[in-house]
């Protein structure tokens, strides 16, 4: 005898279909609560993953989209002072540097609470916070590189990355 759908299923499930059909293979790990979301169709960066975190409670799924290496623990001040930075000049999304790990991720939450949207509508407001989280990680991974690297200081690669939203 298999155990009964809860809501908290549906709600998972209901986050996979709308991540589907905006055009991204989904994996879920329902046990985790977790959905490991695949590049766009469009995208050149076979590299660019997302993980949905999804908190049924709350009817919230905060998308992570994570930078591919580790930064190393020498660069973690210097990335760390550039995570702030990113941050104060995004809007919707955020970049955060998990101290621990050294994992760098572009953040992004869509918070439902009580309030019930239409399909088609949960499908556009997930596509729409994909996309910011997808554009914040591709536009800061070079920056964090060459943080990482030396090349460049928290402030020029921040500089570099604001500049680029505007080109």
């Amino acid at each position: 005898m298999s155990d009964p759908i809860t809501q908290d299923d549906l709600f998972v499930a209901e986050v996979a279909a709308a991540l589907a059909a905006n055009g991204r293979s989904v994996a879920v790990d329902t046990e985790a609560r977790t959905i490991d979301v695949g590049p766009a169709s469009s995208s050149p960066d076979e590299e660019a993953r997302v993980l949905a975190l999804v908190r049924p409670t709350v009817r919230g799924v905060t998308l992570y989209a994570v930078h591919p290496r580790a930064v190393p623990a020498a660069a973690l001040d210097a990335v760390g002072e550039l995570t702030v930075r990113a941050t104060a000049d995004l809007f919707a999304a955020s970049l955060e540097l998990d101290l621990s790990s050294g994992t760098v991720a572009a953040r992004h939450a869509l918070l439902l609470g009580t309030l019930e949207v239409p399909d088609d509508a949960f499908g556009a407001l997930l596509g729409a916070a994909l996309d910011e989280v997808d554009a914040v990680a591709a536009r800061y991974a070079g920056p964090v590189d060459a943080v990482v690297a030396g090349t460049a200081t928290a402030a020029e690669a921040a500089a570099t990355a604001r500049l680029s939203r505007l080109s």
